[in-house]
C-alpha cells in the first residue's frame, strides 16, 4: 500500500511539474509575442513621430527600442526578430503616412494606447513579485515621500 501511495504521490507531482513547465513555456511565448507586438508599435510610431513632432522626438522611439533590447537581453533569435519587426513595421509606416496628417496622429495615439496595454501585460509578473509580503520595498510616489522607509 505504500508503494501505491508513493507511485501515486510521485505521478501527482510530475502531472503538476508538467503542468508547470506547460505554463512556463506558454508564458516564455506570450512574452516574447508582447515584445515583437512592442517593437511593431515602437517602429510604428518611430516614423509618424519623426513626421510629425521631428524637433521634440526624432529618434524617442527608436532609442526605446534599443534600450527595450536592452533591459530584456534576448536570445540571439528572439532579438533579431524583434529588431526585424521594427524595422518592417517602420517601412510600413513610411508608406502609409508619408506626411504628417491627422490620419496619422490618431493613429499613432491608437497605437500608443495599444503599446500602454502591452507595457502593463509585461510588467505584471514583476509587479505580482514585488507586492508579495517578504518581498522588496515599492516606493508609489507619494508628494511628500512620508511612506519612505527609514
Amino acid at each position: 500500500m505504500i508503494r501505491l501511495t508513493t507511485i501515486a504521490s510521485a505521478a501527482a507531482f510530475l502531472l503538476a511539474s508538467g503542468a508547470s513547465a506547460q505554463q512556463t513555456v506558454a508564458d516564455y511565448q506570450q512574452r516574447q509575442a508582447d515584445l515583437v507586438a512592442l517593437s511593431v508599435i515602437f517602429g510604428e510610431l518611430h516614423h509618424i513621430r519623426r513626421s510629425c513632432e521631428p524637433r521634440y522626438e526624432a529618434d524617442i522611439w527608436r532609442e526605446r527600442m534599443k534600450e527595450l533590447v536592452e533591459l530584456e537581453e534576448p536570445q540571439p533569435t528572439a532579438r533579431n526578430e524583434m529588431v526585424a519587426a521594427f524595422n518592417k513595421a517602420y517601412r510600413r509606416a513610411q508608406n502609409r503616412f508619408s506626411f504628417c496628417d491627422r490620419q496619422a496622429r490618431d493613429y499613432a495615439a491608437a497605437r500608443a494606447n495599444t503599446g500602454e496595454r502591452i507595457v502593463e501585460r509585461l510588467a505584471e509578473p514583476l509587479r505580482e513579485t514585488m507586492m508579495e509580503e517578504d518581498g522588496p520595498f515599492v516606493w508609489t510616489g507619494t508628494a511628500n515621500g512620508a511612506d519612505l522607509p527609514d
